[in-house]
């Protein structure tokens, strides 16, 4: 393949600009613009920083140069890295120097690709990758770290060689029925079993998975003027929603993320739900009421100086994870806070959005929530193409069991082996072209 060359950092000013190149000739087109005094590239040593100028037609600039020896580098290929001073201009400037010396740009994800089609790594490693440098939270960085290290890949792969084993064992059975048949055909019930028992972990995983990746999805809902705008500000910590007096301020969503505790949290505060002959109004009880439909969280927001006075969930709710919050718990005495938490059904805080008391504690709670959707004894699930697979593959080997001692051997077959084709397309070991093109396609120029 033609070698590579790319800038490998944030376009723009700043203390270091890295240029990348990879491929068979990166060596020696470093070797045509890359100078230090005494330096012999046919005796470079890999892996060592060289201090020297990087020199072109028009410009010079003091820059540190490595090169990684093929086949232990990101790529699999002989990479070598420009460490220059930042700026607009100058790491383009070294780039094209490369381009003149016979080098081509490289396309986006470029680097990566090779890695992955030189066997540096899974198709769902690279995805980590990606995942990796949009993580905006903690648990992000996290879910990103494991997918890019191989975790999911290598879970994948051991249930495969369950799936691969039988897939020989029926094969066996086919060519060699009398000798075989009685001794493979349990064994064969017995793996698929096993595999099966470590899909389910795996496809129940997939929505901390998406929390962890987008953030978990809160959503405010309840009557008018009971404070859902004020409490939203006091979670933010900053004015990010209007609040008056007047009933019914807010009549669109208002959507915030930040973060707590190393989880990104999406809240959604909406207009107060009620009947209304305001166009404008009902449009905005419409999105809160479809708002709730996508939350994993709802807050039902309540106003304690309203005691008793009969919640009005929206339907939406319908089998959410649903938290009762009262609010201007201020202004309640400890009779009344007590009464109000004894008759809510759902788990319940008392907090006052004007001086912050009880806010910390939802926050906490809310974290939790998150925490318990955590899987535990498997890997997580963070792509919708992940999720897709295993629940492919999940019922193929569902089938193939139910249908085991009724159908012939070569039937059973064909799901076994589409069961183990689909979990494939995970590791990109199965996938198709135009699947992994699009995958790299997600990247960014340089990486």
């Amino acid at each position: 393949m033609k070698t590579i060359v790319a800038i490998s950092t944030p376009i723009g000013r700043g203390g270091i600009g890295i240029v990348r190149m990879s491929g068979d000739d990166a060596k020696n087109i470093a070797s045509q613009i890359f100078f230090k005094k005494g330096l012999d590239f046919s005796a470079l040593v890999p892996n060592v920083m060289y201090f020297g100028t990087v020199s072109g037609r028009d410009f010079s600039d003091r820059c540190y140069m490595v090169w990684f020896r093929a086949p232990k580098t990101y790529t699999g290929e002989d990479v070598v890295e420009f460490q220059c001073h930042g700026g607009v201009k100058l790491t383009e400037l070294v780039v094209n120097e490369c381009i003149l010396r016979g080098a081509e740009m490289a396309a986006p994800g470029e680097f990566t690709k090779r890695a992955f089609l030189n066997g540096k790594m899974a198709l769902s490693d690279a995805e980590g990758v990606i995942d990796l440098i949009n993580a905006d939270s903690e648990a992000g960085v996290n879910a990103a770290y494991r997918l890019m290290t191989g975790k999911l890949a290598g879970e994948i792969g051991e249930i495969q060689k369950t799936i691969f084993d039988v897939i020989c064992d029926l094969e066996a059975v086919l060519d060699y029925p009398e000798e075989l048949e009685d001794e493979n055909i349990p064994q064969g019930k017995i793996g698929l079993d096993a595999a099966l028992k470590k899909l389910a972990p795996l496809a129940k995983s997939e929505s901390y998975g998406k929390m962890a990746k987008y953030g978990i999805n809160v959503v405010m809902c309840g009557d008018t003027n009971v404070g859902k705008s004020s409490l939203m500000n006091a979670m933010l910590k900053e004015n990010r929603a209007i609040v008056t007096p007047v009933a019914g301020t807010t009549r669109d969503l208002i959507g915030e993320s930040f973060l707590h505790g190393g989880v990104k949290i999406n809240l959604t505060d909406t207009a107060g739900i009620r009947e209304s002959a305001d166009e404008i109004e009902k449009e905005g009880i419409k999105r809160a009421k479809n708002a709730v439909l996508s939350a994993d969280l709802v807050l039902y927001v309540k106003d304690g100086t309203e005691f008793g006075k009969e919640m009005e969930i929206p339907a939406e709710a319908q089998g959410k994870r649903l938290v009762t919050v009262i609010n201007k718990g201020d202004l309640l005495g400890e009779g009344v806070r007590y009464g109000e938490q004894k008759e809510a059904k759902e788990k319940t805080f008392v907090v006052s959005a004007k001086n912050g008391d009880g806010v910390e504690e939802l926050l906490d709670y809310i974290v939790s929530v998150f925490n318990e959707g955590k899987v535990l004894g498997t890997e997580v699930i963070t792509e919708k193409r992940h999720l897709s697979a295993v629940l492919k593959a999940k019922k193929h080997l569902e089938d193939a069991l139910e249908n085991y001692d009724a159908l012939p051997s070569d039937c059973i077959l064909v799901d076994v082996k589409a069961a183990w084709q689909a979990l494939g397309e995970i590791t990109g070991s199965t996938s198709s072209e135009e699947v992994v093109n699009a995958i790299f396609d997600k990247f960014c120029v340089g990486k």
